[in-house]
């Protein structure tokens, strides 16, 4: 019950996600066979070629569910367990709204099932990314990624959404994979300006730490740092360090997780950027 309390908003989140994405696949994706990204496409593209090649009839959130299923676990261990709850809650919801909501086209324009299936997969996905938990799936393989090798979580998703391209236009033609594409971009687009994932902030840490966390940092971030190990607390006295950054509103969540597992008395200051100059990645 407490959770629930405090975490309230980011449930209603979730359940927005899981009718959003649930209307989107049911009523215009899936019939038309065009996919949305990450894991819920790879579930349709499953569930359309045991189709076409097996003659198997299954539905979508099985293998949503069944997809997601090791991923949660490794989230779990590896982005904490508020993140990994929520992203439970937005799984769960999404496959039981895809149970309950009946495969029926409402178009049998194919530009029209890209661009409306896009808009509805992505306003859910962006309003939980904005509440600090991902939708499950390749979300959290390209977010694992990212804090392992440094790697954007743009980069990650492009791949695995390319190979879904691919297979599909192997499988089902071109015209559909274009069209996947259409959707794909109408999702990422409506994902960035629900999420603001491109805004950026200004990121000041004060430290006894700041060789170890700004290390890690490094490791984990393509974002430079600015550091300086000459301040002093007018209250107790003592030299402390601060380290400033500039990072997007997508990568705080890791650099908060990253700073606080390694001093948990860490003093983190998040201040809007209205405008950058100069390379961003360098700094």
């Amino acid at each position: 019950m407490t959770f629930i309390k405090n975490y309230y908003k980011s449930i209603l989140a979730a359940l927005f996600y899981g009718i959003t994405s649930a209307l989107g696949i049911q009523l215009l994706l899936q019939p038309a066979k065009l996919y949305t990204s990450g894991v819920t496409g790879a579930s349709q593209l499953i569930v359309n070629l045991l189709e076409q090649f097996a003659h198997l009839n299954t539905p979508v959130y099985l293998w949503y569910a069944l997809l997601n299923l090791p991923l949660i676990i490794l989230a779990w261990f590896k982005l904490g367990k508020k993140f990994t709850i929520l992203s439970i809650i937005s799984v769960v919801a999404a496959s039981l709204f895809i149970l309950i909501v009946p495969l029926y086209p409402i178009t049998k324009d194919p530009l029209l099932s890209s661009v409306f299936g896009g808009i509805l997969s992505g306003s859910g996905i962006g309003i939980c990314f904005r509440y600090g938990f991902s939708t499950g799936g390749t979300d959290i393989i390209a977010l694992i990624v990212q804090r392992s090798t440094g790697r954007s979580v743009g980069q990650v998703s492009f791949a695995i959404n390319a190979i879904i391209i691919i297979i599909a236009g192997f499988a089902f033609g071109w015209e559909l994979a274009l069209y996947t594409i259409i959707s794909i971009y109408i999702t990422n687009l409506v994902i960035d300006r629900m999420y603001i994932q491109q805004q950026k902030i200004t990121v000041t840490v004060y430290t006894h730490k700041i060789d170890e966390i700004s290390q890690e940092l490094l490791k984990s971030l393509n974002r430079g740092l600015t550091l300086d190990y000459h301040l002093k607390g007018a209250y107790s006295g003592e030299e402390i360090g601060s380290i400033t950054m500039v990072l997007t509103k997508y990568q705080l969540f890791f650099a908060k997780k990253i700073i606080l597992d390694v001093d948990e008395n860490a003093f983190i200051n998040i201040q809007p950027t209205m405008s950058i100059a100069g390379k961003f990645n360098d700094n």
